[in-house]
């Protein structure tokens, strides 16, 4: 996530985030884990999950994807509340674009 403007009212994401509502699977160092994706951008995602994961722990998420496959991308966790986590994905030297489909 990159910070805008840290002011009450500015929107903190450079991307904006899109509504998704499916389940997902993601491994951590403790094993494989599921929940569900809540929103989307091209550098972030917010997981609703039970999994207890800690800020700044690295995680691999399988996102669906528009040919069937799965794309698996690494993330760190840059928040965690009651409901989920806050992950940052890991940017590739090469264009990284991907479309999550329903």
């Amino acid at each position: 996530m990159n910070i805008v403007n840290n002011e009450v009212g500015f929107e903190k994401r450079v991307a904006p985030r899109k509504p998704y509502s499916g389940n997902i699977f993601f491994t951590t160092k403790n094993g494989l884990n599921e929940g569900r994706l809540k929103n989307f951008s091209r550098y972030g995602l917010f997981i609703e999950t039970k999994a207890w994961l800690s800020e700044g722990e690295v995680i691999t998420v399988a996102l669906p994807h528009l040919n069937g496959k799965n794309i698996k991308c690494k993330g760190q966790i840059m928040w965690r509340n009651s409901q989920g986590c806050g992950i940052e994905l890991f940017r590739k030297r090469s264009p990284f674009n991907f479309r999550i489909i329903k």
